[in-house]
């Protein structure tokens, strides 16, 4: 869980760069910027799929 708190500050601090260039008129990231920000986007939702996979079979052996 951990591990995906810290994922999610990194995707909000990125997310917050980019809106504060967006405010002053510039360009609102980079290639770079955003295959970074897809990149944890993409580990954030792999790590949900498998957490709910395993809830899912906790409950299917509690039932």
């Amino acid at each position: 869980m951990e591990d995906l708190k810290n994922r999610l500050k990194l995707l909000e601090s990125d997310l917050k760069k980019l809106e504060n260039r967006l405010k002053k008129g510039l360009a609102t990231g980079t290639r770079k910027d955003w295959e970074h920000i897809l990149h944890q986007t993409r580990k954030i939702e792999e790590l949900a799929i498998s957490q709910l996979t395993i809830l899912r079979l906790q409950d299917k052996k509690t039932t």
